[in-house]
């Protein structure tokens, strides 16, 4: 059984947040206090990765550019790592 990737599904849920509250630069930025320890984490990882920025008065925006670069990264890993696992099969199957 395949386990449920957490860390994507709670920052599209974070960045969700922010692009329905319409909060996508400085000028419409809002506070943001996540109910969820899983919503904590990935605003925190968003922070880290410059993908959520602050105006420096405690209201947050998604720099959507950012945004679109990491999801586009993580898609670029996800499929190296399909890549690399097939290549895995096909030289077993061929011992």
């Amino acid at each position: 059984m395949a386990a449920v990737p957490v860390h994507p599904i709670a920052e599209r849920q974070v960045a969700r947040h922010f692009l329905d509250a319409g909060a996508t630069s400085m000028a419409d930025a809002i506070p943001y206090a996540p109910a969820r320890p899983s919503r904590l984490r990935a605003f925190e990882r968003l922070k880290g990765a410059d993908v959520l920025r602050t105006d420096g008065k405690g209201r947050w925006w998604l720099d959507e550019e950012r945004w679109s670069c990491r999801r586009s990264d993580r898609r670029t890993k996800a499929m190296f790592a399909l890549l690399a696992v097939g290549v895995a099969a096909a030289v077993a199957a061929l011992r």
